[in-house]
């Protein structure tokens, strides 16, 4: 992203209010620096289940679908909607390697963030660290509440 490119940020704020917001303006624009946008057509698979995933999607724009699959069954886990991010698991679990198949629905728009950025993000930048490291936490339990899975 470049210094000057308001309408990302904008558009970031817009999505993900709760994270702009606790962010602040100076650690909105640092993430994003480190961003880059993707626009995506329908019909498109942008993560597959259990291959590398090298970066983290915010969903700005369009829907998609997540899915995981045994063998030559899929089995559909959900929508996944403008404000909402991907890539968190193979992240935070250390593997880098997806728990689903996504694909896109509609046409996309995401920004992506490389897991190397993040990773240093988070190592470099406390406020950056404990606010994304808690939306992933929100977001994951959010995604298992929604699963029915009881544990």
């Amino acid at each position: 992203m470049k210094p000057t490119d308001t309408t990302l940020i904008a558009e970031f704020e817009t999505r993900f209010p709760d994270i702009a917001q606790e962010l602040g303006k100076p650690n909105l624009e640092i993430l994003l620096d480190g961003a880059s946008v993707q626009e995506i057509p329908p019909g498109r698979i942008v993560i597959r289940d259990r291959m590398p995933v090298d970066f983290l999607y915010f969903v700005l724009d369009g829907t998609l679908s997540a899915s995981i699959e045994d063998g030559k069954k899929s089995m559909r886990l959900g929508t996944i909607k403008p404000g909402e991010w991907m890539g968190e698991i193979s992240v935070l679990s250390g593997e880098l390697l997806a728990s689903a198949t996504v694909t896109t629905e509609t046409p996309c728009k995401l920004l992506r963030v490389h897991h190397l950025t993040f990773a240093k993000l988070i190592t470099e930048n406390e406020t950056v660290a404990q606010v994304l490291l808690q939306h992933f936490i929100n977001l994951m339990a959010k995604r298992f509440r929604a699963s029915g899975t009881r544990g």
